[in-house]
């Protein structure tokens, strides 16, 4: 499993983006601290309702849900606060054996530790497609891309099999391979940034498969996303008024995703929690 886990993370560098691995070294830095790594998939709508823009496919009903896509984040230790107490029970099939009696937890209970909450900063890269202009002349292509996503959790009772959480995050977001085609054959391609601020309320599942530990989490969130105005090639170029000016993807969103844990040798094991 261990192997795996390895070669799991080294194609994930790998398939990152050119303009993604010049963050590498950032990672590195944080590299110490880090306590899951994994993948999710994202699902969206449009929250108000948008007038230019659909989920659905061009010239049918607006749809103002189905956006969605792949991603995969990485969630690092922070800090923690408050303290819980644990009595660990001993087994009984544990004080049967012969050398039991040297075994003081036999005769008394042992008392873990644990924070109350768990603090974290995740970075996660995202890439959703699936919307199109509603005006039916018009056939949108692209997709937004996160570059990446910053976030801060706080997590409640980290070693609760079921823990809920909340977080704030921002993130740079990239207009990528955004072209319009009109009814004439017509060819647009534009291009845009901007930044992005949410928030999200959602819950993960601890559970252990052998020796790894495992969150699986399902996280609501809403974001502002919006590009105040698009790169139609510069210059002197005329652009047609039917085409969009600006574009807003506002609105809510769920991620449901998957994490594998990151052993700490320390004895202050930080593992556990997660985030997006």
């Amino acid at each position: 499993m261990r192997v795996l886990r390895t070669l799991i993370l080294c194609a994930v560098v790998v398939a990152l983006p050119h303009e993604l691995r010049a963050q590498v070294g950032f990672l590195e830095g944080l590299f110490r601290n880090l306590d899951n790594a994994g993948g999710f998939w994202v699902y969206a709508g449009f929250l108000p309702h948008s007038s230019t823009l659909t989920a659905g496919s061009p010239g049918g009903k607006p749809k103002q849900a189905g956006m969605q896509g792949p991603g995969f984040a990485f969630t690092f230790h922070m800090g923690s606060a408050g303290v819980d107490t644990i009595v660990t029970a001993v087994t009984p099939a544990k004080c049967q054996v012969v050398s039991a009696p040297a075994d003081p937890t036999c005769r008394n209970p042992r008392a873990d530790t644990i924070p109350t909450w768990l603090f974290h900063l995740a970075l996660a890269y995202s890439q959703i497609t699936g919307f199109q202009s509603q005006n039916p002349r018009l056939d949108f292509k692209g997709s937004i891309r996160e570059l990446p996503r910053i976030a801060w959790f706080a997590q409640f009772h980290p070693r609760w099999l079921v823990s809920p959480y909340a977080g704030l995050h921002m993130g740079l977001l990239q207009m990528q391979s955004g072209a319009v085609y009109d009814s004439t054959g017509a060819y647009y391609p534009f291009a845009g940034t901007t930044y992005e601020v949410g928030a999200v309320l959602g819950f993960a599942v601890n559970f252990r498969a052998g020796d790894e530990s495992f969150v699986m989490f399902v996280e609501p969130g809403y974001t502002l996303r919006k590009f105040a105005s698009l790169d139609w090639g510069g210059g002197q170029k005329t652009i047609p008024a039917f085409l969009p000016r600006s574009l807003q993807f506002t609105g809510w969103e769920v991620a449901v995703g998957l994490e594998i844990g990151v052993p700490h040798p320390s004895p202050g094991d930080k593992g556990g929690g997660r985030g997006p």
